[in-house]
């Protein structure tokens, strides 16, 4: 149970979390979405980490970053080697030493051919090019780092390292990110994290609006679109909520709006205290003990929704478009009323 503590008022709000029968419900609903099923998209990955391990030369290793030179850059930090020679001999000693071998198992076992993830990607750049035709799809590719890097995404090229998501119960994770974060490192959140990523480039903002409601506004149309590009995804794997916290929180939602209300958050500009809202937090203690953290952000997406609401007949680009927060707040008329 979540524990909801208003400031400057007297008293602690306990609610009781409602069933579980609402998760079991809600888990697999699907929004509303249009039929993509015309829509001509093809995806395929490629798998740089099928290619890394037991390289057999370091020419062909050589090759391999000369052609894929974002690869080098973001995960290997070539450009910080005096001499790409350094960091060659370096990693292809990584990728022909035995003791990798277990990790590459692991990627192998939880992965496989990759076809499940291949297929979400398409599915979501399939809603993408419906609703932006001259998008262009990027290159996927795979790669395996010994946990050196997670993620590089440009507007045409993603590279993904596949041991960075072998996830909780995984022989192998990265040491230096804190629980709360780490369980977005599976495999389940992969695709919806990337295509909740990929939506900034699609997201516009007045970036001379520094207020928390700008920021929480910004992230809620990410959640939005990231939302209509995999219509059956669960809210939880955008937020990075667990399906308890995603009930608890949905249940004191009027509580939370309260508390941002009482404590003078939207407007603030002050990056330490907005941080305390919209930033990476096991909790956002100001509210409860255990709201969790970037209530903020999830909060930005209520409001975005209920403008999607109030202008259904905004499409997906419009709304991305539209870059005044405080018209979103005005026109969504939202107001979240108690039970």
């Amino acid at each position: 149970m979540i524990v909801f503590q208003k400031k400057r008022m007297k008293g602690i709000v306990t609610f009781i979390l409602i069933s579980t029968f609402f998760i079991a419900c809600n888990k697999n609903k699907c929004i509303d979405a249009p039929d993509v099923s015309n829509v001509d998209v093809s995806v395929t990955i490629e798998r740089l980490d099928k290619r890394l391990h037991k390289i057999p030369t370091k020419k062909d290793l050589e090759d391999l970053l000369a052609k894929n030179d974002m690869f080098g850059e973001a995960f290997l930090n070539l450009s910080q080697y005096p001499m790409p020679a350094m960091i060659v001999d370096r990693y292809f000693n990584l990728m022909n030493d035995p003791g990798i071998d277990s990790l590459f198992i692991e990627v192998d076992k939880t992965f496989g051919d990759l076809e499940d993830i291949r297929l979400q990607f398409e599915d979501a750049f399939r809603y993408l090019k419906y609703y932006y035709p001259d998008a262009k799809i990027p290159k996927i590719k795979t790669v395996v780092t010994g946990i050196a890097n997670d993620l590089y995404l440009s507007d045409s090229l993603i590279i993904i390292g596949l041991d960075y998501y072998l996830g909780l119960e995984g022989k192998y994770h990265p040491m230096d990110v804190p629980g709360y974060i780490l369980k977005r490192y599976q495999k389940e959140y992969l695709v919806p994290q990337i295509m909740l990523m990929y939506s900034n480039y699609f997201n516009k903002t007045d970036y001379e609006d520094k207020t928390a409601l700008a920021d929480m506004v910004y992230y809620g149309k990410a959640f939005y679109m990231a939302q209509n590009l995999m219509p059956c995804t669960p809210d939880s794997l955008f937020t990075g909520y667990s399906a308890f916290e995603t009930t608890d929180i949905v249940e004191h939602e009027p509580v939370i709006w309260a508390s941002l209300l009482e404590n003078e958050v939207l407007y603030e500009k002050n990056p330490f205290i907005k941080d305390k809202f919209l930033s990476e937090r096991p909790t956002t203690s100001e509210i409860g003990e255990n709201c969790p953290g970037r209530i903020g952000r999830w909060i930005g997406w209520r409001i975005v929704q209920k403008y999607a609401q109030q202008f259904p007949e905004i499409t997906l680009p419009e709304l991305m478009q539209q870059r005044d927060a405080q018209k979103f707040f005005n026109e969504s008329k939202y107001k979240p009323i108690p039970y």
